[in-house]
């Protein structure tokens, strides 16, 4: 199962998502924008948010080449399949 989170590693729904689900995250959305990645995020990169609540602007983990992250203050941001995001907001 895959499963893509609202709300950040900050909060404690975004963290008790992360610290209690077992399941593949692909992506998450927060107030500092958009971590997007189809084979999955980086788990334990993840758990180092949740333990810092940090948002996940702050994510250090690898991303494979299909992965991305897009902030909010970001604009014409071009995504690695070729999109064109105008706004991160």
């Amino acid at each position: 199962m895959t499963k893509f989170v609202t709300g950040g590693p900050d909060g404690d729904l975004g963290s008790n998502e992360i610290l209690l689900g077992e399941e593949k995250i692909v992506g998450m959305v927060d107030g500092s924008g958009v971590l997007y990645d189809p084979k999955g995020l980086n788990r334990d990169s993840l758990l180092v948010l949740c333990d810092r609540r940090q948002m996940v602007d702050h994510f250090e983990g690898k991303l494979s080449d299909e992965g991305f992250f897009v902030g909010i203050d970001e604009t014409d941001r071009v995504l690695p399949n070729g999109e064109i995001i105008k706004s991160g907001m």
